[in-house]
């Protein structure tokens, strides 16, 4: 399982095809219908990195814009396969749902709460000598991944070229 991390807060948001298929679409109905937007935030540093705290804001903004494109998208725009529904071991998501907003709610509601989460905890623990900011990003959420994650440098992000670390 995947989910989305954000200052204190890890928030499950599907399986591993379950988040290669939200940025494929991401791709195919938003960055290429849309490339007069910059969707880098998205599409590379959420998939990928990870989410700085002064990009948090527009991060978000962006991630509104997907969800309103989706939400004018019918279920039917995805393929899926039959043995897709009902099998809670390949996929957490409801292709009976109206359109791809809805399919994707999961993703688009914890996103959200992970920013905030985010936020809150850079208000609140910025003046304590040894914090760091925990930023937005993309991990496997079983705990010993959880601890890897935690304990692995953002310069390591930084320097990501191929798959994420949540693919691997």
């Amino acid at each position: 399982m995947i989910g989305f991390t954000g200052g204190s807060s890890i928030c499950e948001i599907g399986t591993a095809s379950d988040v290669v298929l939200f940025f494929d679409c991401l791709d195919y109905f938003v960055v290429k219908n849309h490339p007069e937007q910059d969707w880098s935030l998205l599409s590379d540093r959420l998939y990928r990195r990870y989410l700085r705290l002064e990009e948090l804001d527009q991060a978000a903004a962006l991630m509104n814009q997907v969800k309103q494109i989706f939400s004018g998208l019918p279920n039917t725009e995805i393929d899926w396969a039959p043995e897709l529904p009902g099998n809670k071991n390949l996929t957490r998501l409801d292709p009976g749902r109206a359109n791809l907003a809805d399919v994707f709610i999961k993703f688009f509601d914890h996103f959200e709460y992970c920013v905030e989460s985010a936020k809150l905890n850079h208000e609140h623990f910025q003046s304590y000598p040894d914090y760091k900011f925990e930023p937005v990003k993309i991990i496997p959420t079983n705990l010993a991944a959880i601890a890897i994650e935690g304990d692995r440098p953002l310069k390591e992000y930084d320097d990501l070229e191929g798959k994420p670390f949540w693919l691997a």
